[in-house]
């Protein structure tokens, strides 16, 4: 009885509150709306436009914000602005340290400066923190196309894949063993032991290299969220990798000779180096590898001494196989750079030129190239062709791959059996419409329904709306079943990706499936009443005998 007398109160509450509103209103005093609260907004799935692209249609991608949402615990998404921004800051301190760590090691090994030793603590503790961000960010499923948001099984699938690895190369190693030992009573004149300290201490900076494996990790993420020419990405990295690479054999050339106290063969000594401006030194440490790299000199000193002509060995047979490899590989990176890609540009190239010819307007060119861009992604391949080459297990395969987000989002195929799905879906055809256009017009004869993928439409009946459908709604069954002209016309409000099945098609899987007509006739019997009652009582009971029958 309490219960009841406490939901009455709050049912009278709201219409007190109701009314007092309507009262005000009346009055002219405008209320402000309560503001609903926002949490954790930067931290999810956010409305940019390429992530707009992934998701193909503002319903998919509000579904999405709204399913992490719901979700107890705090997780961050793998395609929000903060995780954006903290990607991009990420490569670049990675980048920094590629750079920056062999020089420190070659060139500053016995050198202990405090804010060379602030500037790397502040880094290493920004890799600390990435730690335990990715405990907590989403992980994409390739396989399912979704974005896991469980912490259990992200925590999980980190720990089984990469946390060693970046515990390993943010872990500031080098310098607890200088607290460790100490720095106290360092001086330019510090004992052999001293100096071995910072130089081992420095060489543990080493490790650091391991966060070149994170930035490939970064760079793959940006190519599938930006959906980057794969052979683009391949030729960037193998740049700045041979860059890296000549880097990094540029400081190793001089710490040959540096850790060695420059005996007075080595080609350090013998250029008068051993005391120059560190510039200099690195200059013609980068003239000696490169020289060596390319196989076209010794620098400006043959090696003199055995570790030297040892390096020099290794640093010419590296050369040697890392240039081979690199022209081999830029020369068919950049034969077979995209072959969909190519065959797109020139399919573009051609729809300009046909549209130059033809005098189109600019408005209409506009809507032509947005129609290509969205439907094939600047990947132009012609997918019937490629499935037919297939054999049927195989076709069937690939469609229901290919088609799984369709069918999990229509309600009218996800409650069919596995055949009757199977046979629908391989009987649609892809088509793209961009906002604005009228798929069906009322008053035409009806020839195919159709299925929404992703995007919005509306229903108007003599230019009024009369309904809204969106991702997973299907539309146009009604003139399929009953054989009479389309009743209203349906107008896309976002581009659509939609599947049409034709009525030849349609015939066929409801012969098929018998069971699914009845079913069919209901949808299309309710949807028809709801139309003509806003016009008229016109009733719809004999327009569907035929149909169920």
């Amino acid at each position: 009885m309490a219960e009841e007398l406490k939901a009455v109160n709050v049912i009278s509450d709201r219409k007190s509150a109701g009314l007092a509103s309507d009262v005000l209103a009346a009055m002219g005093v405008k209320m402000k709306p309560m503001n609903k609260p926002r949490k954790w907004t930067l931290f999810r799935a956010s409305n940019q436009g390429f992530v707009k692209r992934i998701y193909r249609s503002d319903k998919a991608l509000k579904d999405e914000q709204l399913r992490q949402q719901k979700f107890r615990h705090f997780v961050i998404h793998p395609l929000s602005i903060f995780r954006w921004c903290w990607d991009m800051w990420m490569v670049l301190l990675m980048c920094i340290t590629l750079i920056i760590l062999p020089i420190n090691i070659a060139f500053y090994s016995d050198q202990f400066s405090a804010s060379w030793t602030v500037a790397n603590c502040f880094t290493d503790s920004f890799f600390m923190i990435d730690i335990c961000l990715n405990f907590f960010t989403g992980i994409i499923d390739q396989k399912n196309e979704r974005v896991i948001i469980i912490r259990r099984k992200i925590a999980g699938k980190y720990l089984k894949a990469w946390f060693l690895p970046d515990l390993i190369s943010s872990f500031p190693f080098d310098y607890i063993y200088i607290f460790i030992n100490g720095t106290e009573g360092y001086t330019s004149d510090s004992t052999a032991l001293t100096l071995r300290v910072f130089r081992l201490a420095k060489i543990l900076g080493i490790l650091r290299l391991l966060r070149l494996a994170r930035l490939m990790r970064y760079v793959n993420k940006l190519e599938e969220i930006f959906s980057v020419e794969g052979a683009v990405i391949r030729i960037i990295n193998l740049s700045l990798v041979m860059l890296v690479v000549i880097h990094w054999n540029s400081c190793i050339q001089f710490f040959i000779a540096f850790a060695q106290d420059f005996p007075p063969d080595s080609w350090v000594t013998l250029s008068g180096l051993e005391n120059a401006d560190k510039w200099d030194q690195y200059s013609w440490a980068f003239f000696t590898a490169i020289s060596h790299m390319l196989g076209i000199g010794f620098g400006r000193h043959t090696p003199q001494n055995l570790i030297e002509m040892w390096a020099a060995t290794i640093s010419i047979t590296l050369g040697a196989s890392f240039y081979a490899g690199f022209v081999g590989q830029m020369a068919t990176l950049l034969l077979s750079i995209g072959a969909s890609g190519r065959i797109y540009n020139e399919k573009i190239n051609q729809v300009k030129e046909y549209m130059r010819y033809r005098k189109i307007p600019g408005q209409t060119q506009k809507r032509v190239l947005d129609y290509y861009d969205h439907r094939y992604q600047r990947k132009f391949f012609d997918e019937d062709e490629i499935l037919q080459e297939q054999n049927d297990p195989i076709r069937r395969e690939i469609i229901q791959h290919s088609l799984r987000s369709l069918v999990s989002k229509v309600e009218f195929l996800n409650k069919g059996s596995p055949d009757y799905v199977v046979d629908v879906i391989e009987k649609l055809t892809f088509e793209v419409y961009l906002k604005g256009d009228t798929i069906i017009k009322a008053g035409r004869k009806g020839n195919s329904m159709y299925f929404i993928e992703h995007g919005n439409v509306q229903i108007e009946v003599e230019g009024r709306v009369v309904g809204k459908l969106q991702d997973g709604d299907h539309f146009g069954e009604i003139a399929l079943l009953i054989d009479e002209r389309r009743v209203a016309s349906v107008v896309t409000t976002t581009t659509c990706d939609i599947y049409r099945l034709n009525r030849e098609s349609f015939n066929q899987v409801l012969d098929e499936h018998p069971d699914v007509r009845g079913m069919m006739a209901d949808v299309a019997k309710e949807r028809l009443q709801k139309i003509l009652q806003s016009n008229s009582e016109e009733s719809t009971e004999d327009l569907f005998e035929s149909a169920e029958d």
